[in-house]
């Protein structure tokens, strides 16, 4: 089974505290989804990086795809930073990939103390490739190749993988405050779906409870309620300190701005409907 090589992004910003603290959170929330999928993993970290291990890399793909942090991720084999031994491995990962006439790019880099540096590790794999399958006539092309093969270099150990998936991205659940998110239509979806990738803990309150689940694909400790009359009580009860509405600009300006002694945010209010269709269908996927 594959390792997956896990990427964040805006995380990797923080403090070194800051992000050491969204980094556990993180992890917490891979090891719980996979919990409740019952698909044991084993997680390990790098400076950077995740790395999940499973007895079903598949299952866990569709896990980190729906895990609110995560840029992306790739399966990766994983092997030995020696030259040679890299070498070896690297011709034997690109065995199935070549085809007659193929184009490739060997896309390299490295972290800690080498006898290499990336752009020489990126030269020497693309020669020995050449080399290996030169009676198919491959060819280097360096922008828009057919084939790509990655190699990520850390320490003693390094990473091939030809595959990047995407993740949600935004910031781990739990990792901001309590926002109650009103929803009042299936636009309502997107704007959660919004503030959880800010890693917002959100309340969502609907009347239609049903027109709810497909959230709980993206968060499986998702709280719901129903609407009350008063979204400012409602949020002061529940401890909130936010509150989300799905509203655009058009209706802004025509209902007002709600009054109340929390910040309130609209998450839609600067894209517009097919923006708003497009990223829906992503959280109805």
């Amino acid at each position: 089974m594959p390792t997956l090589l896990v990427r964040y992004g805006e995380i990797g910003l923080k403090s070194e505290s800051v992000r050491r603290r969204f980094e556990q959170q993180l992890v917490a929330d891979i090891r719980t989804r996979h919990a409740l999928a019952k698909v044991p993993c084993v997680i390990s970290q790098a400076r950077g990086r995740i790395f999940v291990d499973s007895d079903d890399w598949r299952k866990s793909s569709e896990i980190l795809s729906r895990t609110f942090g995560i840029v992306s991720f790739s399966p990766v084999t994983v092997v030995g930073s020696d030259l040679d031994e890299l070498t070896k491995a690297a011709l034997e990962f690109s065995e199935p990939l070549m085809c007659e006439g193929a184009t490739f790019a060997i896309r390299a880099r490295r972290s800690g103390s080498h006898k290499y540096t990336s752009q020489t590790l990126a030269e020497h794999l693309g020669r020995a490739v050449l080399d290996r399958y030169s009676s198919l006539n491959v060819k280097v092309r360096l922008e828009e190749p057919e084939i790509e093969l990655s190699v990520e270099v850390r320490d003693n150990k390094a990473y091939l993988f030809s595959s990047t998936l995407a993740g949600p991205g935004g910031m781990p659940l739990g990792t901001q405050g309590r926002i109650l998110s009103v929803v009042e239509s299936e636009r309502g979806l997107a704007a959660t779906w919004l503030m959880m990738k800010r890693g917002c803990s959100v309340l969502v309150a609907a009347q239609d409870q049903a027109m709810l689940a497909p959230l709980n694909v993206w968060n499986p400790h998702l709280r719901t309620a129903e609407r009350s009359a008063s979204p400012f009580i409602q949020a002061e009860e529940n401890e909130c300190t936010g509150i989300a509405f799905e509203w655009s600009l058009h209706e802004i300006e025509t209902e007002g701005a709600p009054k109340g002694d929390l910040p309130v945010f609209y998450p839609l209010v600067g894209m517009n409907e097919d923006e708003i269709r497009s990223l829906l269908a992503r959280v109805l996927s």
